[in-house]
């Protein structure tokens, strides 16, 4: 078989340091630029963002915030309502606010563990978040949002705050960027893993037979 790969000529390190001698370099100067091209690598790898820390932010109220309006067709306001209500208890989710058949708002709290400004070390916090659904024949709303971080131990003066700021609220000395963008990337995980859970039970409930009342 035919090689469609270019030829490539392989130099040794004595004709490559010829080379650059040639065109005005020292091995000085051509060492302080392998490092000068690490630093940059190494700058621009700290200012990457953590895979799923970047969150939705509602353009009206400009707070993290999950939405969607969830198709339940077939199934009553009132259903719906008894239906999340009990998802809801199952999730370890705080009634917050209770309108029959209309409304539920819940207090939500995600544990996690995330980098600490040291070198190995871990901390531990949590989010806490409200989750509120509205409830019409056919459709559920549900709204997540309201997330703030907080450390495990209010002695240590390190909460992060909302999630909408940049870096967190205690400064770079209580929380690394890693950490808080670790804490980030852990509360959108758990946001799409409850918010899919509830879907997911929305239509188990549409897909039940026994639930049909068109027969």
């Amino acid at each position: 078989m035919l090689s469609i790969l270019p030829k490539m000529t392989i130099l040794r390190k004595s004709e490559i340091i010829e080379c650059l001698t040639k065109n005005g370099l020292t091995m000085k100067k051509v060492y302080l630029m392998f490092l000068l091209c690490l630093s940059v690598i190494a700058s621009v790898s700290a200012q990457a963002p953590t895979p799923g820390s970047v969150l939705p932010v509602d353009a009206g109220t400009h707070k993290v915030t999950y939405l969607e309006v969830v198709d339940a067709t077939g199934v009553t306001a009132a259903n719906l309502y008894k239906l999340t209500k009990e998802w809801a208890v199952k999730q370890g989710l705080t009634i917050k606010e209770d309108v029959a058949n209309e409304k539920l708002v819940f207090d939500g709290v995600n544990l996690m563990d995330y980098p600490n400004v040291g070198a190995n070390g871990q901390d531990k916090g949590k989010v806490k978040y409200t989750y509120s659904v509205f409830f019409k024949d056919g459709k559920a709303r549900y709204i997540m949002t309201d997330f703030v971080h907080e450390n495990a131990d209010p002695k240590a003066a390190a909460n992060g705050g909302r999630l909408e700021l940049v870096s967190a609220e205690c400064g770079s000395s209580k929380m690394s960027a890693k950490g808080w963008q670790t804490i980030k990337a852990k509360t959108g995980t758990h946001a799409k893993t409850l918010t899919d859970d509830y879907k997911r039970v929305i239509k188990e409930y549409q897909n039940n037979p026994a639930n049909k009342t068109d027969w």
